[in-house]
């Protein structure tokens, strides 16, 4: 349970890393989702920034290796008096989150760290509500309040993505689409994208420090892709996955940068 605990710690609190978003089909449009955080160059950096690592003349130890996946559902029912124990709020999120999952894979060596959190769905109809779940999975750790505060009241809160905008997904016999809805003014619409001031020092070194992070889509269709509108997607071999890329920080100054319309082969 601790552990559990960890892991959704270390998918908050790590930011600076790359974000892919993942949906795979089936052919009776059930499938999976799961959102990775690629945290190995982040890892990288802190540990070198903290002084880590070894000098030539010491031997090093072999790296931590890890590959496994937690599903909500086995671990409640394996610590169901811990859970009965949590407060309220994390106890309700539990149950929310039943039938997700998280995978964590680890190689300390070769500098890999992915933390990913996911739901094997039966109908496009269960993403409706997927960034609340994700949200929940991420509140369940103890240093979610310091994460809200993070946001709300540091340089780099802004840097740290945004609560306001909700994804929809639509998947009909000839296409999907993914499309954002900001939940905010007008106003606060236009002002998204001043939000990084580049003449700002702080703004900068933030800005340097997420320079190589990014946001990834990836979707794999039962059927060939004949059209995609995401500017520079690129199409598998097969023809039946996309995947679309974008800067983390454009992404932040327009969430709907990842906005894509994506039309099938008609077979």
């Amino acid at each position: 349970m601790k552990k559990l605990f960890v892991l959704c710690a270390l998918a908050c609190l790590l930011v600076s890393c790359n974000v892919t978003e993942s949906i795979v089909f089936n052919d009776s449009r059930s499938g999976e989702y799961l959102m990775t955080y690629k945290m190995g160059e982040a890892m990288k950096a802190f540990t070198e920034k903290m002084g880590g690592g070894v000098s030539s003349s010491e031997e090093k130890e072999k790296g931590e290796v890890m590959d496994t996946t937690m599903v909500f559902a086995d671990i409640m029912e394996t610590y169901k008096d811990s859970v009965a124990a949590l407060p309220e709020d994390k106890r309700l999120a539990m149950e929310a989150v039943r039938d997700m999952f998280m995978t964590m894979k680890m190689d300390e060596d070769e500098g890999i760290m992915d933390i990913g959190i996911g739901l094997k769905f039966k109908s496009i109809d269960d993403l409706k509500d997927i960034q609340d779940k994700i949200k929940k999975v991420q509140s369940l750790n103890g240093q979610g309040d310091q994460l809200d505060a993070m946001k709300d009241g540091s340089p780099l809160g802004k840097f740290m993505g945004s609560d306001q905008e909700r994804v929809t997904y639509n998947m009909t016999s000839n296409g999907f689409e993914r499309i954002t809805v900001l939940e905010i003014t007008e106003q606060e619409e236009q002002s998204m994208a001043e939000l990084f001031d580049e003449t700002d020092e702080s703004d900068k070194e933030f800005m340097a420090y997420f320079e190589e992070s990014f946001y990834l889509i990836e979707l794999t269709f039962p059927k060939k892709v004949k059209s995609v509108s995401f500017e520079g997607a690129q199409i598998s071999e097969d023809g039946k996955t996309v995947t679309c890329k974008a800067s983390w920080i454009d992404y932040l100054k327009d969430p709907l940068l990842m906005d894509v319309k994506v039309e099938f082969v008609n077979e």
